[in-house]
């Protein structure tokens, strides 16, 4: 609801399987049903949704999907409209480079 008519992102998305439910009917029906006290408001939640999630054990399997990977229901998936797959190729010597730059660059 603070995200009105902005952008909302989420980081550790993976992690907030019991608020999944919630944010599904924001994506749907933009807006969110409050229950407090006996009684029921509806808010508006007009908003974009820019989330980040680890696949499950932190590597992406290639023989499940998606879905499998998230551990994601498929109604909340479909509802973004972009979905980008970041797969790390472990490099022992690359990574020690770059670690090793990153370093430098803060001393």
């Amino acid at each position: 609801v603070l995200a009105d008519r902005g952008v909302c992102c989420i980081d550790e998305f993976d992690k907030m399987s019991c608020d999944q439910a919630a944010l599904l009917e924001a994506m749907e029906q933009q807006s969110i049903s409050v229950a407090k006290a006996g009684i029921v408001c509806t808010l508006s939640a007009r908003t974009a949704i820019l989330a980040a999630a680890n696949p499950i054990g932190g590597h992406y399997n290639r023989n499940k999907t998606i879905l499998e990977n998230l551990n994601m229901k498929a109604p909340l998936l479909s509802r973004f409209d972009l979905v980008f797959i970041l797969v790390d190729k472990p490099n022992g010597g690359h990574d020690d480079a770059i670690a090793d730059y990153v370093v430098e660059m803060h001393l």
